[in-house]
């Protein structure tokens, strides 16, 4: 399929960009004390290669430390950071791409308490327009700006833009959104002054004004300057869609050469997606999202409008610009999981685009861990995790065909290996059952890139249980043992009665309907479980030893957060520091505090995770045939451990 919109070129003022597809700033953690690193370089070399039109740099602070936007950020408020700037730049104009950088100051919300410290600002207050902390947990009140301390501000962007030109980059973007310091001055749930920078729209806007103002006389009027701001504040009392229009026509007039259209933070850290109606809380309804908010503001301005929010199809980024709801598509998570989506969309590879699967594994670079994705191991090893062929081919057997299986094989194939899996089950092994849950079924992207793509390399797939015959008869060079996990059934009295069940069984299919059912295990696996059987009409109580409810999915912020306010709307009781002690025929016999109840049940449901089923992998050891073991048979974790694991063993194969 031809996108001809998508493909088209596009000026932004003087700067023209070889097709729409824009990366947006995304933080990755790869910076090192402010400076570009090597692995920042491969990293963005990676997608100015995939073809898309412009990179923009993740935050780069204008004023440490108080600028601050993370643990890992790039730095630009000195000299002796340039000459790194400009490698990053020109590896990013040489592959093809052209340079942005965004450029940022956070204001109060780098005012968060970790550990009972300041780290963001080292210790120091945080400043702001008004004395208002971030209204969420752990936010300190922050210094309001003086006039002078604001101008002063305003010259260290204008110091900032001028190191980025003097770097390379082809334009630079101001971050007047997410609640940092631009927006917190143009909206009024953060500035309540009442002197030349808050009171009216005019004066809140008098800020980003006069940053690009001074912008301009320090770079000049024919360096293009990008503001990405919100379509509106997402609490009552913020930005509203008619203001968002109101700072993008101000902004047009300022001189500015684009606009980038996303939405304010959310105190409460919900997502549009997550305040979704609980019946349709899919990915795919959430699909371009963001649209909306671009929408209205591209007919009210003449520049153009850049649009963002999980478009992960060039069909819908083609179709949103035929109806002119945008003039450029951002692609964000989706070149994180698959750098050459453009190549792939423009030479008509559509197919072979691995596709977000928005699991949000990627936001624990937020807490200052380096960026990873759960399906692309090789972001941040862009240069050790490519595919060569191998030196030498051999017969490559892979034992089950869940995630890590499938990728193994996967690799293995690619690197020119003759490949044979083999899965007694359906192919794609706990990923089917996850799909099946609310918010997650965008996870089978993932397992229909990996079909296709063992499809497309030949990989033979034997639907059968692998036995250990089979290496006498086939005479394998390797093994790839991925036989996964089990439920983990605990020594409980009562656990093998009639009416006790499995989550696995659960999302398999054994659904009880209008039922009281008490839930064992109070981890994401058992709140994911509950949501479920409360949807199909169930009375559910979670019984959880600890005191929190899905603790381990608390990295995941949006889906976590979402996954909890679920459970509230669908009244699934949550019964917390509490030991199962017996099953009986009328439910479940609990101790809290010393004190034994009985928690009414028909059904009993066991979600107490998994154990690895190391059986196979044992017992092929004592072949001494070239071994891999993994997955989760080679210990229980996320899909992101199994993906990699796979993607390694095909490498060193």
């Amino acid at each position: 399929m031809k996108y001809p919109d998508l493909f088209s070129p596009i000026r932004l003022g003087k700067l023209e960009l070889r097709n729409r597809i824009v990366m947006p700033p995304m933080t990755t953690g790869f910076a090192r004390d402010g400076y570009v690193t090597d692995t920042l370089i491969d990293y963005h070399i990676a997608r100015a290669k995939g073809g898309v039109g412009l990179i923009i740099v993740e935050d780069c602070i204008v004023d440490t430390p108080l600028g601050k936007h993370g643990y890992n950020d790039i730095f630009i408020d000195d000299n002796k950071f340039i000459p790194d700037l400009r490698r990053l730049a020109k590896a990013i104009k040489d592959n093809g791409a052209k340079a942005a950088i965004q450029l940022n100051f956070s204001g109060r919300t780098a005012g968060k308490l970790r550990d009972g410290k300041l780290m963001l600002t080292d210790g120091r207050q945080p400043v702001a327009p008004s004395a208002i902390a971030f209204p969420a947990d752990g936010f300190v009140v922050p210094h309001e700006l003086t006039i002078k301390e604001i101008e002063a501000i305003e010259d260290k962007f204008a110091e900032a833009a001028r190191r980025a030109q003097e770097a390379g980059f082809d334009t630079i973007s101001l971050h007047c959104s997410h609640q940092f310091l631009i927006e917190q001055f143009l909206s009024p749930l953060s500035n309540h002054r009442r002197d030349a920078y808050g009171g009216s729209p005019e004066r809140r806007f008098r800020f980003v004004l006069e940053i690009i103002q001074k912008v301009r006389q320090k770079t000049g009027k024919d360096f293009p300057i990008i503001c990405r701001i919100s379509g509106k504040e997402v609490i009552e009392g913020g930005l509203t869609p008619a203001d968002a229009l109101e700072i993008a026509q101000r902004l047009e007039k300022a001189g500015v050469a684009a606009l980038n259209v996303s939405h304010g933070a959310n105190p409460a850290g919900l997502s549009p997606r997550s305040i979704a109606p609980l019946t349709a809380r899919t990915k795919k309804s959430s699909r371009g999202e963001m649209v909306p908010l671009a929408a209205p503001i591209k007919q009210a301005v003449s520049i153009p409008v850049m649009t963002v929010g999980s478009i992960i199809t060039p069909q819908l980024a083609e179709e949103i610009l035929a109806q002119g709801k945008a003039d450029l598509i951002c692609i964000g998570k989706g070149l994180i999981a698959d750098p050459e989506w453009p190549n792939k969309s423009r030479e008509g590879k559509e197919a072979e685009i691995r596709h977000c699967i928005a699991c949000e594994y990627c936001f624990t670079s937020v807490g200052g861990t380096p960026l990873e994705c759960a399906v692309n191991p090789a972001v941040g090893r862009e240069r050790e995790f490519t595919l060569k062929k191998a030196a030498k081919f051999k017969y490559v057997i892979v034992a089950g065909g869940g995630p890590a299986g499938l990728e193994a094989a996967r690799v293995a194939a690619a690197r020119g290996h003759r490949v044979c899996l083999y899965e007694k089950d359906k192919l794609g092994g706990q990923l089917n059952m996850a799909c099946r849950l609310p918010g997650k079924d965008e996870y089978n992207l993932f397992l229909e890139y990996e079909l296709a793509q063992l499809k497309t390399l030949g990989v033979k797939i034997v639907n059968s249980e692998f036995k250990s015959d089979v290496v006498a008869k086939e005479k394998p060079d390797a093994l790839v043992i991925s036989t996964g996990a089990v439920p983990r059934k605990p020594p409980l009295p009562g656990i093998n009665n009639a009416n006790v069940v499995t989550a696995w069984d659960v999302l398999r299919g054994a659904m009880p309907r209008n039922k009281k059912v008490a839930v064992i295990g109070g981890k994401s696996a058992g709140a994911e479980t509950a949501e479920v059987l409360a949807l199909n009409d169930n009375r559910v109580t979670i019984i959880e030893k600890t005191g929190e409810i899905a603790a381990d999915a608390a990295a995941m912020p949006f889906y976590y957060l979402a996954l909890l306010r679920a459970l509230e709307v669908l009244c699934v009781k949550l019964l917390v520091g509490a030991t199962a002690e017996e099953i009986t025929a009328q439910g479940v016999t609990v101790s809290v505090n010393g004190q034994r109840s009985t928690i009414e049940a028909d059904v009993v449901v066991i979600a107490m995770g998994t154990e690895p089923d190391r059986k196979l992998a044992d017992e092929m050891k004592k072949t001494g045939i070239e071994q891999y073991t993994v997955g989760d048979c080679a210990g229980v974790d996320r899909l992101a451990k199994a993906v990699k694991e796979g993607f390694q063993a095909g490498l060193a194969l």
